[in-house]
């Protein structure tokens, strides 16, 4: 996905419904007319979208392209919203051709905000269709320029502008980190990508920001984690698989090592 000029392409929602506490999906597979979007409010799923697979949990949102099969199975009783959309192209219809939009997960750093959108358009339902639709574009449309923002797609997000950027690579770098951070991510590949070696990749990222990729990825996968732990009732398993992790044992030394304190521990002491 290019990140330039995200913002530039909007989601339009045609129709929209919320399911609370589902157990089962009725169909595990369909291919749908237009863009999809599983967006996650509790519990979690599995997802496959071609090679593209992996576990939602709140905070994430799943792209499914017209045509494709999206298949999918409930883990945890999920509340979530189903998106039919279409992409507008500073706000004509159509898109960017140059711009490719996300397929399968997508995560919003800012749950708070998220929280408080998914809220509000709850409270939009009582309202007639016009109106509804009116407020509930606007919620989905501030999350996806809200998602553009914490990517740093856009020159406010990192508070420089695109001119005084010292390592625009590095930016390129730290976009495609955070797009990725919750899959099966592999800094070699990133690396390759960006035309460069693991090791300069690590040595020009470094002198860059102050801390290697890795330090990076990871402190982006314990922030989630702990809003998995304080948010949701997901096992350690469950919340390994939502921010690309192999299993909880990895995560719970993650915990130990960098927070001091195990993710049992965690949650038990800053639940309320």
């Amino acid at each position: 996905m290019n990140v330039r000029n995200m913002c530039d392409n909007l989601p339009q929602v045609i129709h929209s419904s919320y399911w609370e506490r589902k157990e089962k999906f009725l169909l595990n597979e369909d291919t749908y007319k237009e863009w999809i979007v599983f967006a996650v409010e509790n519990g979690s799923f599995y997802y496959e979208l071609n090679e593209n697979k992996g576990t939602a949990a709140f905070g994430d949102l799943v792209f499914c392209p017209p045509g494709l099969p999206f298949r999918r199975v409930i883990v945890t009783p999920l509340s979530f919203y189903v998106l039919r959309l279409r992409w507008t192209y500073r706000s004509e219809p159509g898109q960017d051709p140059d711009f490719t939009p996300p397929v399968g997960k997508i995560s919003i750093a800012n749950t708070s905000r998220l929280a408080v959108n998914y809220a509000n358009m709850r409270k939009a339902e009582i309202l007639d269709f016009e109106r509804q639709n009116k407020l509930r574009n606007h919620y989905v449309q501030d999350l996806w320029l809200l998602y553009c923002e914490e990517c740093g797609s856009e020159p406010w997000s990192s508070g420089v502008t695109e001119a005084s950027r010292l390592d625009p690579l590095m930016e390129e770098a730290c976009s495609m980190i955070q797009q990725h951070a919750f899959r099966k991510i592999d800094l070699k590949d990133i690396a390759a990508e960006l035309g460069i070696s693991p090791v300069r990749l690590t040595q020009k990222y470094k002198s860059h920001f102050g801390v290697t990729p890795i330090h990076y990825l990871t402190s982006i996968r314990l922030e989630k984690a702990k809003t998995l732990l304080l948010q949701t009732d997901l096992t350690l398993e469950q919340i390994s698989e939502c921010i690309g992790y192999e299993n909880g044992y990895y995560l719970n030394r993650l915990f130990m090592k960098h927070l001091h304190v195990t993710p049992a521990k965690f949650r038990k002491i800053h639940q309320v």
